[in-house]
């Protein structure tokens, strides 16, 4: 199948649909900046913060005794 008639499979798909939450669902994806993966690798925690972090967390938790 080409991209034109992909498009247009999509298209009547789309046009099909009547439910309000898969609609808005499409509404974000279309809206949807793009991403940027390495801006967001730069920005992202390491595996030894991301370890620091969750083991601080499970302590914090007020567990039963």
């Amino acid at each position: 199948m080409n991209l034109a008639a992909e498009k247009n499979e999509i298209i009547k798909w789309v046009n099909s649909l009547e439910n309000p939450v898969t609609i808005a669902e499409i509404n974000k994806i279309r809206k949807k900046e793009k991403f940027y993966f390495e801006k967001e690798w730069k920005e992202g925690m390491s595996i030894s913060e991301a370890r620091k972090k969750s083991a601080e967390f499970i302590k914090s938790l007020p567990w039963k005794e």
